[in-house]
Protein backbone atom coordinates (compact mmCIF):
# COMPACT_ATOMS: atom_id res chain seq x y z
CA UNK A 1 0.00 0.00 0.00
CA UNK A 2 1.10 3.44 -0.38
CA UNK A 3 0.87 6.31 1.85
CA UNK A 4 -1.96 8.22 -0.07
CA UNK A 5 -3.75 5.15 0.54
CA UNK A 6 -2.80 4.56 4.02
CA UNK A 7 -3.38 7.51 4.43
CA UNK A 8 -7.36 7.70 3.83
CA UNK A 9 -7.92 4.25 5.75
CA UNK A 10 -6.80 5.04 8.81
CA UNK A 11 -9.99 6.12 9.95
CA UNK A 12 -11.92 3.16 9.04
CA UNK A 13 -8.71 1.09 11.00
CA UNK A 14 -8.85 3.08 13.57
CA UNK A 15 -13.08 2.47 13.99
CA UNK A 16 -12.33 -0.88 13.48
CA UNK A 17 -14.06 -0.76 10.15
CA UNK A 18 -12.00 -2.26 7.87
CA UNK A 19 -12.37 -5.89 6.69
CA UNK A 20 -9.32 -8.53 7.79
CA UNK A 21 -7.28 -8.19 4.44
CA UNK A 22 -7.20 -4.20 4.31
CA UNK A 23 -6.31 -4.02 8.11
CA UNK A 24 -3.45 -6.61 7.49
CA UNK A 25 -1.85 -4.61 4.97
CA UNK A 26 -2.87 -1.54 6.80
CA UNK A 27 -1.16 -2.26 9.94
CA UNK A 28 2.09 -4.07 7.70
CA UNK A 29 2.19 -0.33 6.10
CA UNK A 30 2.24 1.24 9.10
CA UNK A 31 4.76 -0.99 11.12
CA UNK A 32 7.56 -0.12 8.01
CA UNK A 33 6.66 3.40 7.74
CA UNK A 34 6.98 5.98 10.40
CA UNK A 35 5.46 8.91 9.19
CA UNK A 36 2.27 7.04 8.79
CA UNK A 37 2.55 5.52 11.79
CA UNK A 38 3.48 9.06 13.39
CA UNK A 39 0.45 10.05 11.82
CA UNK A 40 -1.87 7.35 13.07
CA UNK A 41 -0.28 7.59 16.69
CA UNK A 42 -1.70 11.28 16.46
CA UNK A 43 -4.82 10.51 15.59
CA UNK A 44 -5.47 7.76 17.83
CA UNK A 45 -4.70 10.07 20.65
CA UNK A 46 -7.14 12.45 19.96
CA UNK A 47 -9.86 9.27 19.37
CA UNK A 48 -8.93 8.00 22.75
CA UNK A 49 -8.77 11.46 24.90
CA UNK A 50 -12.26 12.54 22.62
CA UNK A 51 -13.43 9.10 24.36
CA UNK A 52 -11.69 9.37 27.75
CA UNK A 53 -13.10 12.80 28.46
CA UNK A 54 -16.06 12.65 26.97
CA UNK A 55 -19.26 12.68 28.71
CA UNK A 56 -22.21 9.74 27.93
CA UNK A 57 -25.20 9.04 29.63
CA UNK A 58 -26.53 5.76 29.40
CA UNK A 59 -30.64 5.73 29.07
CA UNK A 60 -32.11 4.51 32.18
CA UNK A 61 -33.65 0.53 31.39
CA UNK A 62 -37.01 1.91 32.21
CA UNK A 63 -37.10 4.42 29.56
CA UNK A 64 -35.35 1.61 26.82
CA UNK A 65 -38.60 -0.07 27.94
CA UNK A 66 -40.86 2.80 27.28
CA UNK A 67 -39.60 3.87 23.89
CA UNK A 68 -39.13 -0.41 23.11
CA UNK A 69 -42.96 -1.12 24.34
CA UNK A 70 -43.94 2.28 22.18
CA UNK A 71 -42.36 0.99 18.78
CA UNK A 72 -43.95 -2.57 19.33
CA UNK A 73 -47.32 -0.54 19.94
CA UNK A 74 -47.00 1.39 16.80
CA UNK A 75 -45.76 -1.39 14.73
CA UNK A 76 -48.53 -3.51 16.29
CA UNK A 77 -51.26 -1.20 15.05
CA UNK A 78 -49.51 -0.33 11.83
CA UNK A 79 -50.09 -3.94 10.77
CA UNK A 80 -53.54 -4.31 11.98
CA UNK A 81 -54.64 -1.08 10.48
CA UNK A 82 -57.67 -2.40 8.23
CA UNK A 83 -59.51 1.39 7.14
CA UNK A 84 -58.10 2.97 4.22
CA UNK A 85 -58.34 6.32 5.97
CA UNK A 86 -55.96 5.65 8.47
CA UNK A 87 -53.44 4.76 5.84
CA UNK A 88 -54.24 7.30 3.81
CA UNK A 89 -53.93 10.11 6.43
CA UNK A 90 -50.62 8.77 7.65
CA UNK A 91 -49.40 8.96 3.60
CA UNK A 92 -50.44 9.83 -0.07
CA UNK A 93 -49.87 6.37 -1.88
CA UNK A 94 -47.67 7.03 -5.07
CA UNK A 95 -48.97 7.46 -8.59
CA UNK A 96 -47.44 3.57 -9.39
CA UNK A 97 -49.61 2.30 -6.62
CA UNK A 98 -51.44 -0.51 -8.02
CA UNK A 99 -55.47 -0.07 -7.91
CA UNK A 100 -55.80 -3.09 -5.79
CA UNK A 101 -58.85 -3.85 -3.43
CA UNK A 102 -58.11 -3.26 0.15
CA UNK A 103 -57.97 -6.77 0.88
CA UNK A 104 -54.53 -7.01 -0.88
CA UNK A 105 -52.92 -3.83 -0.62
CA UNK A 106 -53.60 -3.61 3.25
CA UNK A 107 -51.13 -6.51 3.65
CA UNK A 108 -48.94 -5.77 1.09
CA UNK A 109 -48.78 -2.20 2.91
CA UNK A 110 -47.86 -4.06 6.23
CA UNK A 111 -45.57 -5.97 5.07
CA UNK A 112 -43.13 -3.10 3.43
CA UNK A 113 -43.56 -1.21 6.81
CA UNK A 114 -42.51 -4.29 8.52
CA UNK A 115 -39.91 -4.17 5.99
CA UNK A 116 -38.84 -1.00 6.43
CA UNK A 117 -38.34 -0.51 10.16
CA UNK A 118 -36.82 -4.46 9.86
CA UNK A 119 -34.38 -2.91 7.83
CA UNK A 120 -34.02 0.02 9.64
CA UNK A 121 -33.30 -1.48 12.54
CA UNK A 122 -31.12 -4.37 11.42
CA UNK A 123 -27.33 -4.01 12.47
CA UNK A 124 -25.07 -5.81 14.74
CA UNK A 125 -25.77 -6.23 18.10
CA UNK A 126 -24.72 -4.96 20.93
CA UNK A 127 -22.77 -8.05 21.95
CA UNK A 128 -21.19 -8.08 18.34
CA UNK A 129 -20.15 -3.98 18.70
CA UNK A 130 -18.66 -5.17 21.84
CA UNK A 131 -16.64 -7.37 20.45
CA UNK A 132 -15.05 -5.77 17.35
CA UNK A 133 -14.30 -2.85 19.60
CA UNK A 134 -12.65 -4.98 22.58
CA UNK A 135 -10.69 -6.87 19.40
CA UNK A 136 -9.65 -3.21 17.79
CA UNK A 137 -8.61 -2.02 20.92
CA UNK A 138 -6.22 -4.66 21.14
CA UNK A 139 -4.86 -4.56 18.27
CA UNK A 140 -4.60 -1.07 18.01
CA UNK A 141 -2.50 -1.65 21.55
CA UNK A 142 -0.31 -4.41 19.69
CA UNK A 143 0.10 -1.87 17.22
CA UNK A 144 1.37 1.15 18.93
CA UNK A 145 3.40 -1.10 21.12
CA UNK A 146 1.10 0.53 23.92
CA UNK A 147 0.20 -2.36 25.96
CA UNK A 148 -0.02 -0.96 29.14
CA UNK A 149 0.28 2.33 31.06
CA UNK A 150 1.78 0.85 34.14
CA UNK A 151 4.61 -1.78 33.15
CA UNK A 152 4.63 -4.20 36.09
CA UNK A 153 4.40 -8.42 36.99
CA UNK A 154 3.52 -7.34 40.53
CA UNK A 155 -0.23 -7.16 41.04
CA UNK A 156 0.62 -5.39 44.30
CA UNK A 157 1.71 -2.00 41.47
CA UNK A 158 -0.62 -2.93 39.08
CA UNK A 159 -3.72 -3.02 41.28
CA UNK A 160 -3.09 0.21 43.17
CA UNK A 161 -2.22 2.05 39.91
CA UNK A 162 -5.94 1.90 38.80
CA UNK A 163 -7.13 3.65 42.09
CA UNK A 164 -8.47 7.15 41.20
CA UNK A 165 -8.65 6.30 37.23
CA UNK A 166 -11.69 4.21 37.21
CA UNK A 167 -14.75 3.71 40.13
CA UNK A 168 -13.65 -0.12 40.53
CA UNK A 169 -11.18 -2.19 41.55
CA UNK A 170 -10.35 -5.01 39.44
CA UNK A 171 -9.30 -7.87 40.70
CA UNK A 172 -5.51 -8.22 39.57
CA UNK A 173 -3.40 -11.95 39.58
CA UNK A 174 0.36 -12.45 38.41
CA UNK A 175 -0.17 -16.00 36.63
CA UNK A 176 3.41 -16.55 35.99
CA UNK A 177 3.88 -19.69 37.45
CA UNK A 178 1.24 -20.90 35.14
CA UNK A 179 2.65 -19.83 32.42
CA UNK A 180 1.02 -16.32 32.03
CA UNK A 181 3.22 -13.82 33.28
CA UNK A 182 1.30 -10.35 34.29
CA UNK A 183 3.06 -7.56 32.09
CA UNK A 184 0.96 -4.58 32.85
CA UNK A 185 -2.06 -2.40 33.01
CA UNK A 186 -4.07 -0.04 31.01
CA UNK A 187 -7.01 2.41 30.87
CA UNK A 188 -9.11 1.93 27.44
CA UNK A 189 -12.78 2.68 26.51
CA UNK A 190 -15.53 -0.09 25.79
CA UNK A 191 -18.47 0.97 24.89
CA UNK A 192 -18.37 4.69 26.29
CA UNK A 193 -17.16 3.17 29.38
CA UNK A 194 -13.57 3.81 30.81
CA UNK A 195 -12.63 0.26 31.40
CA UNK A 196 -9.39 -1.71 33.22
CA UNK A 197 -7.16 -3.77 30.99
CA UNK A 198 -4.65 -6.37 32.64
CA UNK A 199 -2.07 -7.62 30.12
CA UNK A 200 -0.56 -10.48 30.34
CA UNK A 201 1.87 -12.48 28.59
CA UNK A 202 2.10 -16.27 26.75
CA UNK A 203 5.23 -17.15 25.29
CA UNK A 204 5.65 -14.03 22.26
CA UNK A 205 1.78 -13.46 22.35
CA UNK A 206 0.33 -10.65 24.77
CA UNK A 207 -3.10 -11.36 25.99
CA UNK A 208 -5.64 -8.54 27.18
CA UNK A 209 -8.31 -8.60 29.86
CA UNK A 210 -10.76 -6.04 29.86
CA UNK A 211 -12.44 -5.38 33.06
CA UNK A 212 -15.57 -3.35 34.23
CA UNK A 213 -18.55 -3.55 36.30
CA UNK A 214 -21.66 -5.47 35.36
CA UNK A 215 -24.24 -2.83 34.98
CA UNK A 216 -27.06 -2.28 37.75
CA UNK A 217 -29.99 -5.22 36.92
CA UNK A 218 -28.08 -6.54 34.16
CA UNK A 219 -27.61 -10.54 34.44
CA UNK A 220 -24.26 -10.88 32.48
CA UNK A 221 -22.45 -13.11 30.61
CA UNK A 222 -22.54 -16.99 31.84
CA UNK A 223 -19.42 -17.58 29.20
CA UNK A 224 -18.80 -17.29 25.33
CA UNK A 225 -15.58 -18.03 23.02
CA UNK A 226 -15.77 -16.41 19.63
CA UNK A 227 -13.23 -15.39 16.99
CA UNK A 228 -12.75 -12.17 15.47
CA UNK A 229 -10.29 -10.92 12.37
CA UNK A 230 -7.91 -13.95 13.08
CA UNK A 231 -7.89 -12.76 17.35
CA UNK A 232 -9.95 -15.29 20.13
CA UNK A 233 -12.29 -13.71 22.37
CA UNK A 234 -13.06 -15.13 25.67
CA UNK A 235 -15.99 -13.34 27.43
CA UNK A 236 -17.27 -13.78 30.85
CA UNK A 237 -18.69 -12.29 34.08
CA UNK A 238 -17.89 -12.81 37.45
CA UNK A 239 -18.00 -11.69 41.08
CA UNK A 240 -20.00 -7.91 39.42
CA UNK A 241 -17.32 -7.72 37.22
CA UNK A 242 -17.64 -8.31 33.27
CA UNK A 243 -14.73 -9.54 31.27
CA UNK A 244 -12.93 -10.26 28.05
CA UNK A 245 -9.65 -11.69 27.12
CA UNK A 246 -8.32 -11.18 23.63
CA UNK A 247 -5.25 -12.79 22.06
CA UNK A 248 -4.27 -14.27 18.54
CA UNK A 249 -2.59 -17.10 21.14
CA UNK A 250 -3.81 -20.58 20.59
CA UNK A 251 -7.69 -21.13 21.61
CA UNK A 252 -6.88 -23.89 24.59
CA UNK A 253 -4.25 -21.05 26.17
CA UNK A 254 -6.84 -18.70 25.83
CA UNK A 255 -9.32 -20.85 28.07
CA UNK A 256 -6.10 -21.90 30.15
CA UNK A 257 -6.16 -18.33 31.40
CA UNK A 258 -9.32 -17.37 31.58
CA UNK A 259 -10.10 -20.76 34.02
CA UNK A 260 -7.01 -19.13 36.13
CA UNK A 261 -8.76 -15.87 36.04
CA UNK A 262 -11.79 -17.48 37.47
CA UNK A 263 -10.06 -19.81 40.21
CA UNK A 264 -8.12 -16.80 41.72
CA UNK A 265 -10.98 -14.54 41.37
CA UNK A 266 -13.18 -17.05 44.17
CA UNK A 267 -10.08 -17.47 46.67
Amino acid sequence: MRCNEVLELQSALLDGELGARESRDVEAHLATCTQCQAAFEGMQDMSGSLRAQGEYFRAPAALRSRIGAQIRANIGAAAGATKPARIVSSFSLPSWWPKWGMGVAVPVAAALLSFTIGMQFAGPSADDRLLEEAVGNHARALLTDHAFDVASSDQHTVKPWFAGKVDFSPPVRDLGADGFPLIGGRLDVLNHTRVAVLAYRRRQHEIDVFVWPVDAGASGVSGSTQTSRGYNVVRWSQGGMNFCAVSDVAPDDLRHLVALIRTASTS
